[in-house]
């Protein structure tokens, strides 16, 4: 019951959301054909725009989780982000009841969570884009124990360059591309 009522709000909310930008996906209903649904769009004005040239940079072993990752909290926020060498990508989530934008569409391929965690890869995969949402079954990492990342610092590691402005990350890798987070605000760059 709950999840019909969860997906009645969901519907109902989408519907009557204004300024949308549409995401288009597959309709397998449809032979296959795309398909658009709303995605609603926080105010870009919140997204950190470039690393402010005074920020400091903090040795990345230092968030290193022993699994040869860097984990961080994003200030006093309720984000954090990895920059994973071996998958070749960083990766910022929170927790859905963190955010405060409104609730991401996901794909009619994802069956669990989507629209809180945000992916940049170091280059362009074979499939899906530079910058991206992931599905999610659970979280990526672990936080409690990662240090934090606060306003005015920045860790490099991996091709992957990560700041963070008040309680929003961005990271951006070394071709240019970048995706934010925080509580009200999400973006991604291809």
């Amino acid at each position: 019951m709950s999840r019909v009522l969860a997906v009645s709000v969901l519907l109902g909310l989408s519907l009557t959301l204004g300024a949308c930008a549409a995401t288009p996906v597959d309709d397998p209903t449809n032979g296959g054909t795309t398909q658009s649904r709303p995605t609603p769009t926080p105010d870009q004005a919140l997204v950190p725009t470039e690393m402010p040239s005074a920020v400091v940079a903090i040795d990345p072993e230092e968030f290193n989780n022993g699994f040869d990752e860097y984990v961080f909290k994003v200030g006093e926020g309720p984000t954090w982000c990895t920059i994973s060498p071996v998958s070749q990508f960083t990766l910022c989530e929170q927790n859905e009841a963190a955010a405060v934008y409104a609730p991401i569409p996901a794909p009619d391929s994802c069956v669990y969570s989507y629209g809180y965690q945000v992916r940049l890869w170091s280059a362009k995969p074979e499939s899906g884009e530079t910058a991206e949402f992931a599905c999610s079954g659970g979280f990526y990492s672990d936080a409690s124990q990662a240090k934090t990342l606060l306003t005015g610092q920045s860790v490099t590691a991996a091709g992957f360059t990560c700041f963070v402005e008040n309680v929003t990350a961005r990271c951006d890798n070394s071709s240019g591309q970048w995706i934010a987070l925080g509580p009200q605000v999400w973006s991604l760059n291809n």
